[in-house]
């Protein structure tokens, strides 16, 4: 039997970003979603299936990857950078771990939680449904836990996105973990997070979703996958977590007709008012601006090539331009200060080093500087003279490894001679993010020395012993530091995804902090990564965003849905 649920009145599925997807209860009897109102909240919503409507949560605004308790009573999620739990009828929310940008939980009969506090490749945790402290499950990296009936054993899912795609890898590959901590066991290369029910794994293959039988006691596959349901919809910016969820009754829930198209670049003025969009949805990794601001380079994945090369946009117009062919994979790119050249990394040698390009196109990339470590470019100064890199990260934002800061000297000592970079910092904190300010006097990035995120602000070049004396910019954590063309503000993500602007002030040779100020926070971006650039005048911004879904695509619901395998 087949049904279908429809937003609540005045609201708007929106999965996109992966916040607010839907999960059946256990039990069958509820299913637990967010939708989006006209004001843009997202609480999460709980709708008995044998009830016309649901019922909003309090507490759950902004609620992301929510699933279930196995008595179907409570309801876990990630929201505020933490793991949190809620009554199904409601009552307040409580606290259960921290979960800076969560992906994914699951709760066994013995009341422990497995879940993926963040984006990263690390190691699954587990606490207490009652609270405490959580612990790591080393054996098991990676996301979107689920338990097998044993309550013992867990599916999950190796870390997609960047990495997958820097390995040249489409797919992901399903694991068995434990909590006794033995090593964990491949099951299948899917294109999705997998779940378990009625003796099937359910994972998507191409969009479609697919039910393949699984022996949960030999933790093995024991026959050919079959398709349920096709064109699902895949949310995150790598589209590699599917919009499916199952009871262990026999119910099942997918949203189709919406799969991920890319994302838009999109400009919001200094209230969040959102403006036009810049060219047409794409695969985005990175982004910025040219000097003039009429142009901007971008990394993008094509859709048949999981490998990524570097455009070059022309902002009035929106078209775009591809400007590397090379079959490794290029990102991060930084202009010149002059707006003829691009320098990028890429891993052409087997690990990422900086080369360089004319904007324009014309000519061949030039390797610009090779050693045996990971770099990624951040920003070249005003004066052409130098380049800031970090080493060992790809750009991450408030969970992950970051790196160390180094600067490349672009003329060498003596002519002929290699170029020498020399360390801005290094442990026992990690830069993150780096920029020249325009007038290349200082340097404002990102560190955890605080064990947070926050965003510094240092002299250039600095003192013999490393980055000098700094003031701290942001007050409640930080990332993404963009500086006004006048030097005169400096703009950030704060923890909450809200846009926050610092003003400036260079006195001497000190630099005065004053009001720091919320200016708006965007909806329909990445929180985990909500990549942007900023307007010379910095009265608007550009931001990564997920194009709009159709409201009109509701939930598809299949009762018995194993009945449609045989026939």
């Amino acid at each position: 039997m087949r049904a279908t649920i429809l937003p609540p009145d005045n609201t708007t599925l929106d999965f996109t970003n992966g916040l607010s997807l839907p999960a059946l209860s256990p039990d069958g009897k509820r299913i637990v979603f967010g939708a989006r109102s006209a004001d843009g909240k997202t609480p999460l919503w709980v709708r008995p299936l044998n009830a016309l409507t649901g019922q909003p949560l309090a507490g759950t605004e902004g609620a992301a990857f929510p699933f279930w308790s196995p008595d179907s009573r409570f309801i876990a999620f990630f929201a505020d950078g933490k793991l949190k739990k809620i009554d199904a009828s409601g009552g307040p929310a409580f606290t259960l771990a921290d979960a800076p940008v969560g992906r994914g939980g699951s709760w066994n009969r013995d009341g422990v939680i497995i879940f993926a506090p963040g984006n990263t490749l690390g190691a699954l945790q587990r606490v207490s449904s009652a609270g405490g402290a959580s612990s790591p499950i080393n054996a098991a990296q990676g996301r979107m836990p689920w338990f097998l009936p044993d309550g013992r054993h867990f599916l999950y899912q190796t870390q997609p996105g960047i990495v997958t795609i820097l390995n040249q890898s489409a797919n992901m590959t399903i694991l068995v973990g434990s909590l006794d901590g033995g090593e964990s066991k491949p099951v299948t290369e899917v294109g999705s997070n997998a779940l378990y029910a009625q003796g099937y794994l359910l994972f998507l293959r191409e969009g479609t979703l697919m039910a393949q039988p699984f022996d949960p006691k030999r933790l093995v596959t024991t026959g050919e996958a079959a398709p349920v349901a096709e064109q699902i919809q895949r949310v995150l910016n790598t589209g590699t977590v599917g919009v499916f969820t199952v009871s262990e009754t026999g119910m099942l829930t997918y949203r189709s007709g919406a799969g991920f198209g890319g994302l838009l670049l999109t400009w919001f003025d200094r209230s969040g008012k959102q403006g036009s969009t810049v060219g047409e949805p794409a695969d985005i990794f990175a982004f910025n601006f040219s000097p003039d601001r009429k142009s901007l380079a971008a990394a993008i994945q094509e859709t048949s090539n999981v490998r990524v090369n570097i455009w070059t946009y022309d902002v009035s117009r929106g078209f775009r331009t591809r400007l590397t062919f090379d079959p490794a994979n290029d990102n991060n790119p930084v202009w010149s200060p002059d707006g003829q050249s691009i320098v990028f990394r890429s891993n052409r040698k087997g690990h990422f080093d900086l080369y360089r390009k004319s904007a324009n196109g014309a000519g061949s990339e030039e390797l610009l500087y090779a050693d045996n470590l990971e770099k990624s470019p951040t920003s070249w100064s005003a004066d052409g003279k130098f380049l800031l890199y970090l080493t060992g990260v790809v750009r991450s934002a408030f969970v992950g490894a970051g790196g160390d800061l180094w600067a490349l000297p672009l003329t060498p000592e003596r002519p002929g001679d290699p170029l020498k970079p020399f360390l801005l910092s290094q442990g026992p904190f990690n830069s993150f993010d780096a920029l020249f300010s325009p007038d290349g006097r200082w340097i404002a990035y990102v560190s955890n020395e605080s064990q947070r995120a926050e965003i510094y602000v240092t002299s250039f070049p600095p003192a013999a012993s490393g980055l000098g004396g700094k003031r701290q910019v942001s007050a409640a954590g930080g990332i993404l530091p963009r500086w006004r063309q006048d030097g005169k503000e400096i703009f950030y993500m704060g923890p909450d995804g809200q846009l926050m602007a610092a003003e400036i002030e260079a006195k001497g040779g000190a630099l005065e902090v004053g009001q720091v100020r919320p200016l708006f926070r965007i909806i329909g971006v990445m929180q985990s990564n909500p990549l942007y650039d900023v307007s010379a005048d910095g009265q608007h911004f550009l931001f990564r965003t997920f194009p709009e879904q159709k409201s009109g695509d509701p939930l598809t619901l299949v009762q018995n849905w194993t009945a449609g395998l045989k026939k």
